[in-house]
C-alpha cells in the first residue's frame, strides 16, 4: 500500500502567526538560520516563505541585509479595516438566515470564552478566543470564498498585538462589540447586524488617535 504524503506546510502562515502572537516585534530582523532551526525547515523553504510575506507587506526585504518585520502603517491599517467592513458584514449577513437557537447559543459560549480571557487570560488566549468567535459566526456563511478572503485580510491587519489591543479598555470594548453583534443576530435585523459588525471592526485601535505613541512605546 502506498503511504500518503504528509500535508505540505504553509511556512509563510506559520511565520505570520508567530509575528501576530508577538514572538517578533515590528522592525525586528528575522534571522533565517534561527527560523530554519525553530521551524525545522530548509533555507530554501524559509526564504520562499519570507519572500511571500514580503509581497504581502508582512515583512520587509532589505537588499544585502535580509528580512525584518514590517512597521505598522496607520493609513494602511485603516484602509484594511475599511475592506474588512465590506467583507465581514457580507459574511455575517450571509450567516444570518442559517443561525438557529443552537447556533446562537454556541456563539454566546464563544463570547463568554473571550470575556474570561479578557478577565484573566493571556494575550494568546485572548487572540484565540476572539478569532474563534468570529470564525464560528462566519462558518455559517454559505460563500466560502468570501470568508476565506475576509479571514486573509483580517489576519494581515492583525500583525501587531499593540495595534489590536493596546489597553485593557480596548479589550473590554472588543468584548462589548461581541455582545452587540450577538444582540443584533438575535434580532434578525440585517441592518442592525451590519451596523454592529461595522462598529466592532472600526472600533479597532488603528483608529485611536494615540496609536502612533502606543506603537513607539
Amino acid at each position: 500500500m502506498t503511504r500518503a504524503a504528509p500535508p505540505k506546510r504553509h511556512l509563510a502562515a506559520e511565520i505570520a502567526a508567530a509575528i501576530r502572537s508577538g514572538d517578533y516585534r515590528a522592525g525586528e530582523w528575522l534571522r533565517q538560520v534561527d527560523l530554519e532551526e525553530s521551524l525545522g525547515a530548509t533555507r530554501f523553504d524559509i526564504r520562499a516563505a519570507l519572500a511571500e510575506l514580503a509581497l504581502r507587506q508582512t515583512v520587509e526585504h532589505v537588499p544585502n541585509r535580509g528580512f525584518r518585520v514590517a512597521q505598522p502603517d496607520r493609513q494602511r491599517l485603516r484602509d484594511m479595516l475599511a475592506v474588512r467592513v465590506l467583507l465581514e458584514c457580507e459574511a455575517a449577513l450571509g450567516a444570518l438566515p442559517r443561525l438557529d437557537e443552537a447556533a446562537l447559543r454556541l456563539l454566546e459560549r464563544k463570547a463568554d470564552a473571550f470575556d474570561h480571557a479578557v478577565a484573566d487570560g493571556t494575550t494568546t488566549s485572548q487572540s484565540a478566543t476572539n478569532l474563534d468567535f468570529h470564525d464560528t459566526l462566519y462558518g455559517f456563511a454559505p460563500n466560502r470564498a468570501l470568508v476565506e478572503v475576509a479571514v486573509e485580510i483580517r489576519d494581515r491587519a492583525r500583525l501587531w498585538p499593540l495595534v489590536l489591543w493596546p489597553s485593557v479598555r480596548a479589550l473590554r470594548r472588543s468584548a462589548e462589540g461581541h455582545r452587540d453583534i450577538l444582540a443584533a443576530l438575535r434580532s434578525g435585523d440585517p441592518a442592525r447586524v451590519a451596523q454592529s459588525v461595522r462598529a466592532h471592526i472600526l472600533g479597532s485601535a488603528a483608529n485611536d488617535p494615540d496609536l502612533e505613541k502606543l506603537v513607539q512605546d
